[in-house]
């Protein structure tokens, strides 16, 4: 792939509304099942997160598209996490909030939906509005996102994550310009990392999970990709899980699958906090 269309900043967002527009979305699919699972004992969750994209500046000849993410506190469950902005479904206010879209009080970004969504059909679009509003709710509340301070560029395919009952549904946004972030107690800092990080494959790696005495997950005795990262100090941060696989897809759609792959990456270990299920930080 050309690693200059990162820096191009009219045409890499008008390459990922074309790519996405064309990918089927599981949305409908998916929803319907967690509207089955309503009725066994392990019910799923449904959740959505902003794959946020923000143009930045990195000097006098230096620009490039950046991820927004944020790192989780130890207030909350996968304290520690790199993730993106979201949570989970709130099926009365974002409903509520999903409906005034097409009162006209957000006219720009509902022809957004439309425009981006073409392809989709009625209730895939409803689903991707629905779930537009609860993934914006949430970025407000965490970080300070302004709804109408954001473009919308097109939905990924869902992600159900394995050591809890959640299924993502996640839609890529892009920050139309800076904003002062304000974080809530759910988020320790920001990550702003560029694009082309994913393309590094010295970053990749096999993250090994290391369980307190005691406790025990699915999570044992298994390997997951990652990406090793650095935030603006330079200590380093590990990408991995959900947030990884919905950022590989991401790259999948928009690079025809032409990733990089590490014949023989590292292996890192790392140690769940005891509340990692919980959330309960005491």
């Amino acid at each position: 792939m050309d690693m200059t269309i990162f820096r191009q900043k009219d045409l890499f967002p008008s390459l990922i509304v074309n790519k996405l527009a064309s990918v089927h979305i599981d949305f409908e699919e998916r929803y319907r099942k967690i509207k089955y699972s309503d009725k066994t004992v392990t019910p799923m969750l449904p959740a959505s997160v902003v794959v946020l994209l923000n143009y930045k500046q990195f000097g006098q000849n230096n620009s490039e598209y950046v991820f927004q993410l944020i790192k989780r506190s130890d207030k909350v469950s996968q304290a520690g996490d790199i993730s993106f902005p979201g949570g989970s479904l709130n099926p009365v206010t974002d409903r509520i909030l999903s409906n005034i879209f097409t009162t006209g009080l957000f006219p720009s970004l509902y022809d957004q939906i439309l425009s981006a969504s073409v392809h989709k059909n009625k209730t895939t679009v409803t689903l991707i509005r629905l779930f537009l509003v609860n993934a914006l709710r949430e970025a407000w509340e965490e970080i300070g996102l302004n709804p109408f301070n954001i473009n919308f560029l097109g939905a990924l395919p869902c992600y159900s994550l394995t050591l809890f009952t959640r299924t993502i549904f996640p839609l890529v946004c892009l920050s139309i310009k800076p904003f002062e972030f304000k974080l809530n107690q759910e988020v320790e800092k920001i990550l702003e990392i560029p694009v082309s990080t994913f393309f590094d494959v010295s970053r990749y790696a096999l993250l090994e999970i290391e369980i307190p005495p005691g406790k025990r997950t699915p999570a044992c005795n298994k390997k997951y990709p990652c990406i090793v990262l650095a935030d603006d100090q330079g200590k380093e941060e590990v990408l991995w899980g959900a947030t990884f696989n919905v950022i590989m897809d991401f790259f999948r759609i928009i690079s025809d699958d032409k990733l990089p792959h590490s014949s023989s990456p590292d292996i890192i270990k790392r140690v769940l906090p005891k509340n990692y299920i919980s959330g309960n930080s005491r």
